[in-house]
């Protein structure tokens, strides 16, 4: 026997209006349920927030059985828990993608600006070495330029001597 079915049969008794006590569940044959079974069907209407007893040992419903009945009974509510655990389990996945592929842009992004900062880096050592050949050569032009105006001098001593 389907439990599933068994709580449905059974808190639609108890919602007619038929007085059930705890070992007085029944099977979809409409038979009274073996005391093992009655008890384990009994508990899990309980765990389920379904059902409680007075202190005549008498079942009545719960506010959630209410809704579940209003919703179409325990199949339906059932069906409609686990498209909704499916569709969380499908939400958390494609949340948890989105979290590794934005880790991954992120270290991405990272690596990048390490390698803009290596470049840039690179940059302003090369500048400062291009600075330095500029002074350099500025230098040694004038240094070319006063020993060319000096032997320039002593070529025109040697010529007017």
């Amino acid at each position: 026997m389907n439990v599933n079915e068994l709580i449905d049969f059974n808190i639609n008794r108890i919602n007619n209006g038929e007085d059930v006590r705890e070992l007085e569940l029944k099977g979809l044959d409409k038979k009274t349920l073996s005391n093992s079974m009655c008890s384990t069907l009994f508990k899990k209407l309980r765990s389920e927030s379904l059902i409680d007893t007075d202190q005549n040992d008498r079942i009545y419903l719960l506010s959630r059985a209410y809704e579940i009945i209003n919703y179409g009974g325990w199949n339906k509510y059932i069906k409609k828990s686990e498209k909704e655990k499916i569709e969380l389990i499908h939400k958390n996945d494609a949340k948890e993608k989105l979290e590794i592929d934005n880790l991954k842009l992120q270290k991405e992004a990272f690596e990048y600006q390490k390698s803009i900062r290596i470049k840039e880096d690179q940059i302003r050592n090369l500048t400062s070495d291009n600075l330095r050949l500029g002074n350099w050569d500025i230098r040694f032009r004038w240094y070319i330029a006063l020993i060319s105006f000096i032997i320039g001098f002593i070529i025109k001593y040697f010529i007017d001597n």
